[in-house]
Order: C-alpha cells, then sequence, then structure tokens
C-alpha cells in the first residue's frame, strides 16, 4: 500500500511540476490558408508527428525555405498527426489541390513527403522526400519552378 502511495504521490509532484517525460517539442498545428493570387507553385508537405520521415524531413525543409527565397512559391504543411482524412483533405481543398492530393493518395494518406504542386495545372512537378540532403531539396525546387 505504501509503495502505490509513494508511486502516485511522485507522479502528481512530476505531473505539477510541468515537465514532460518528452523533450521532443510537437511541431506547432498551423491552420491552412489558401495560396495567394502571386503563388505559381505549392510546395506541400504531408506530415505527421508520429512520422520518421516527416522528423527527418522537415528541419530540412524549413532550413531551406530560411536560406532561400523562391519566387511564386509558397510552402504549406497538411497535418495528418490525429489520421483525420477529412481535415486533410479539407485542406488541401483550401489550397485548391483537393483533386491532385486526393489521386496522389487514393489508397492512402502518406506521410513524411514535400509535393511541389504547379497551381495552373495541379500536376505534382517534384516530389522530395528524405533521402534528399539541403542541398537536393532547393536544387529540386529550383529545376522544377525555372
Amino acid at each position: 500500500m505504501r509503495l502505490i502511495l509513494t508511486a502516485a504521490a511522485l507522479s502528481v509532484a512530476a505531473a505539477c511540476s510541468g515537465q514532460t517525460a518528452s523533450t521532443e517539442t510537437p511541431t506547432a498545428v498551423q491552420t491552412v490558408t489558401a495560396p495567394t493570387e502571386d503563388a505559381r507553385f505549392i510546395a506541400v508537405m504531408s506530415y505527421a508527428d508520429w512520422c520518421g520521415s516527416c522528423k527527418e524531413l522537415d528541419p530540412k525543409v524549413k532550413a531551406v525555405q530560411t536560406a532561400n527565397t523562391f519566387d511564386g512559391v509558397e510552402f504549406f504543411t497538411l497535418d495528418y498527426t490525429a489520421r483525420d482524412e477529412e481535415d486533410f483533405f479539407e485542406g488541401a481543398a483550401t489550397l485548391g489541390e483537393d483533386d491532385t492530393l486526393r489521386e496522389t493518395f487514393s489508397a492512402k494518406i502518406k506521410t513524411g513527403k514535400l509535393y511541389l504542386i504547379e497551381r495552373e495545372t495541379g500536376m505534382i512537378v517534384s516530389t522530395i522526400d528524405k533521402s534528399m540532403s539541403e542541398a537536393d531539396i532547393t536544387q529540386a525546387i529550383e529545376s522544377a519552378t525555372a
């Protein structure tokens, strides 16, 4: 009995201290907004907090965004953390790419990739994944948008 009370007291103390067991900070969930009219391309990250590929790709994409200015390209993240397909495709519709992404994910939504989509045609012109370096990602975006 004393062991149970000690364990409970430690749990309460840990909860009250404001510290969590995990040192990782999850990516903040952002509301998807429509791209600007100037955007010729949109880069759409299919993301989930539980996705290992996302955890590798996301920092690379953010570093590339910080280091470069890609004229006519806007970056967006569609969050699939909750595995809510309706919410995911609602975000895709806000971007104007519902049909493109429904076709791409016809069998199953896959996370951990960045899709560069030409807005005029709705075509995916480049797919970027975790195996690519920051230089490779930059080159892929520059080549696709040239």
